[in-house]
């Protein structure tokens, strides 16, 4: 398969607090075949977003991505949408940090993986595997290795080269030269260029322009997930010698240029290698002499001035651009569909004392519920209290749908009678009944994630119980141990999405991104288990540096939580409302 990429009003919108936020598009647009293209922008702009959209890691809201006449997002079985294998076998990618990907127990396990939906003779993986590794400069004797015995930047070409291996069509690179040494990159910069004269086409995000753009075609800008123009790097390179964003070779010759030191342009680089600059230098250092260079000298010193200065203005510019005006909120609404309330909103506003003893009192209340028209009740409730955070509730649709699921198969089980073979209704009914309790209990404390932050349960259990600290009652440790398994419950989804993504890619699955098949889940176990015993080391570190666990410390408190009088009110809505399901389950 060859042709260029193609983006026709593509856009990717992805759960926020206020509704569906957009994060990328929409794009109109096309990356063509046998060129490098750069995607620069400033942290945050959607560069990392737009390459994990071609590849398919992220579903489209709307519009299509194309490459060549194929559609990447193909409508399978039951009109679900499913991607093109064809299109994710031309198409590699690397993800930021996907050093942090092994699982297999050799560096050549880890290259039959990636190479494994490519259904290649055994003979040709290792040829291809050889290769891939001279050409990131590997020794062939590390393919009996653990890669986890490698060092940093071995590892990043390890990720480079089990992604060259499958010579794919398009390389899709995310901050490729990160972590690498002066060695490393020059074999990057000939991987790239071998890959463009072999037809192949590349989009890197990079923030590394020193590197990267003098091998560019051309380079794209992207600012709040938009595409704002494609240019040729040439151009670009002209437009922007002067940002202090631009390589250092661009900002030297302009400057030089400035102090009158007449600089030819290279016909085919964007600007003179050392040597032909030193050479420059020198030829006019001596036709002029010494003294007559005073003043360019003197203009030169003016001119980093003014650069300077200019360079301040750019940058209050550039602040007060950040600061949203008027205008820009209202186009930011606009993006957000189904506005409600926040959870972080009301995670600021409510005491979390108020939020933790309102839910447990709805809680009991509904549990004690022994009637359908009790649990119907708590339905009710349940879904006014949760209407206003119906967008905290949809990342957890597939647990409730797997849950309800299970109820179901667990009521139907317990109704079959065997002796007569038959159906108990009154048996499955009970299970329904009791199960549905807990269903609804469940739902009412999944928000409660987002609504309550670690740090303001710390402060609440520290505020709440520390007179027991005068009886040798642990609470900091307890209000501590709390704290961090609420802070760690988000960082467990977030890492397994995270490996979950780079088994995706590199297995080439072609189901939507976070739900894999059978066979991919130890490529993705092992790698999440060996980060968590990582960040769990590394927060043991953070801890230990901070003073946990000092008797002698004495903590500051950065904020103090009060109760106020919405809280009250809270507490009296769960209170009454609590009163009415236990009314109910007394006279049903």
């Amino acid at each position: 398969m060859s042709g260029n990429w193609t983006f026709d009003d593509a856009a990717v919108y992805a759960a926020a607090e206020y509704g569906t936020k957009r994060i990328i598009g929409p794009i109109d647009g096309s990356f063509e075949q046998g060129r490098i293209t750069l995607l620069v922008g400033a942290n945050g702009a959607g560069k990392s977003t737009l390459l994990e959209m071609m590849a398919g890691l992220r579903p489209l809201h709307s519009g299509s991505v194309a490459l060549g006449s194929s559609s990447l997002w193909q409508k399978g079985k039951r009109r679900k949408m499913r991607l093109d294998r064809n299109v994710l076998l031309h198409t590699g990618i690397s993800l930021q940090h996907s050093e942090s990907q092994w699982f297999a127990p050799k560096v050549s396990d880890e290259f039959r993986f990636s190479l494994k939906p490519y259904k290649l003779p055994e003979a040709e993986q290792e040829d291809r595997m050889r290769k891939a590794m001279e050409a990131t400069g590997l020794p062939p004797q590390l393919t009996e290795n653990d890669p986890w015995t490698l060092s940093g930047g071995q590892q990043r070409r390890l990720s480079l080269a089990c992604l060259i291996a499958c010579q794919p069509q398009w390389l899709l690179l995310d901050e490729p030269t990160s972590g690498l040494d002066t060695a490393g990159i020059s074999q990057l910069l000939d991987v790239l260029q071998a890959h463009r004269e072999a037809g192949g086409g590349a989009v890197i995000s990079t923030h590394d322009l020193d590197v990267l753009l003098p091998i560019a075609d051309e380079v794209a800008v992207m600012e709040d997930g938009l595409l704002l123009q494609a240019v040729p790097a040439a151009e670009w390179a002209a437009v922007h010698a002067s940002d202090y964003a631009a390589p250092q070779a661009l900002r030297v010759l302009k400057e030089l240029r400035h102090a009158r030191f007449e600089l030819s342009q290279p016909d085919t680089a964007l600007w003179p290698s050392l040597s032909e600059l030193a050479g420059a230098i020198a030829s006019q250092l001596a036709a002029t002499g010494h003294g007559e260079l005073r003043e360019p000298k003197l203009m030169q010193k003016q001119q980093t001035a003014q650069g300077a200065d200019a360079g301040r203005e750019r940058q209050a510019r550039s602040v007060d651009y950040d600061v949203e005006s008027p205008h820009q909120s209202q186009e930011a609404d606009k993006v957000n569909i189904s506005p409600q309330i926040g959870a972080g909103g009301l995670a600021s506003r409510f005491d979390p004392r108020a939020l933790i003893l309102s839910y447990v009192l709805l809680a009991a209340a509904v549990l004690m519920q022994g009637t359908w028209p009790g649990i119907g009740v708590a339905v009710v409730l349940t879904g006014i209290a949760l209407f206003p955070l119906r967008a905290q509730i949809r990342p957890w649709i597939k647990v409730i749908r797997a849950y309800s699921i299970m109820i179901a198969a667990i009521a139907f089980i317990a109704g079959i009678q065997l002796k007569p073979l038959g159906f108990e209704w009154t048996n499955a009914q009970f299970t329904l009944l009791r199960f549905s309790g807990l269903l609804v209990v469940m739902l009412l404390g999944l928000p409660m994630l987002a609504m309550v932050t670690p740090l303001r349960v710390q402060r609440a259990i520290e505020q709440t119980f520390g007179w027991l600290g005068r009886f040798k009652v642990p609470v900091s440790s307890v209000a501590l141990t709390v704290t961090l398994i609420f802070r760690f419950i988000p960082l467990l989804g977030s890492e397994w999405q995270r490996f979950a993504a780079i088994a995706h890619a590199r297995g080439k699955a072609t189901t939507q991104a976070g739900s894999l098949p059978v066979s991919m889940l130890f490529p993705v176990v092992i790698p999440y288990i060996r980060s968590l015993l990582r960040l769990a080391e590394q927060l043991a570190d953070a801890l230990e540096a901070r003073g946990i666990g000092n008797p002698n410390g004495k903590p500051t408190r950065g904020f103090k939580l009060r109760f106020a009088a919405r809280d009250a009110l809270l507490m009296l809505a769960a209170l009454l409302s609590a009163s009415l399901l236990f009314y109910l389950n007394a006279v049903l």
